[in-house]
């Protein structure tokens, strides 16, 4: 794990469609734009907030505490080899949210106390194969602890167009740049 500028993601940003679009409240998404072939899935617990889904997102219900598993599952059937991760407003909103239930986990310590500098931006953290249990820890723990649109984190795949929003309340938001990519990508749950 590494973080990278947020301007060396600009050109994969513009490359896959992707757009950074800022709410009333600062927060900053990624949105992929609808074009042709554009396939968005909205995974949501039936207890969660409303959450309104992209404009003709599939959407799937599921149990909160599944949703970490479902972009497991995605990682890993696309075999995505490297995948980037920017909070939506800050790392530290991140970082204090998860610090109870990733204490446990050595690699993302040894990522916490390098960080020190990072946590007061938005620069992406770059996450290799190696990585990933790390990745997926850190969704199952931000779905299971925040709860604050604030906590929430995007995730983008470099390579290929798939970008996926965790909403604390309760939701992952999900898009890819094709149909195949997309069942294949969610084949373990979305039918």
């Amino acid at each position: 794990m590494e973080f990278v500028g947020n301007q060396e993601v600009q050109d994969l940003l513009e490359e896959f469609g992707v757009e950074e679009v800022q709410d009333d409240d600062q927060r900053i998404f990624l949105e992929m734009q609808d074009a042709d072939g554009v396939v968005h899935y909205h995974l949501t617990c039936p207890d969660a907030a409303a959450i309104d889904p992209f404009s003709g997102a599939k959407i799937v219900p599921m149990p909160k505490d599944k949703l970490g598993g479902a972009v497991d599952r995605v990682i890993h059937n696309l075999n995505l080899s490297q995948v980037l991760a920017m909070p939506v407003t800050k790392w530290r909103k991140v970082f204090d949210t998860v610090a109870f239930s990733m204490a446990g986990n050595e690699h993302w310590q040894e990522m916490d106390a390098a960080a020190t500098v990072e946590l007061n931006t938005r620069d992406p953290l770059l996450f290799e194969p190696a990585d990933f249990p790390t990745l997926v820890a850190l969704v199952t723990s931000l779905m299971k602890d925040a709860d604050h649109p604030d906590q929430g984190l995007m995730l983008m795949a470099a390579g290929t167009p798939v970008v996926i929003e965790l909403v604390p309340t309760g939701a992952i938001r999900m898009s890819f740049g094709t149909q195949v990519l997309a069942d294949e990508a969610t084949s373990a749950f979305a039918h």
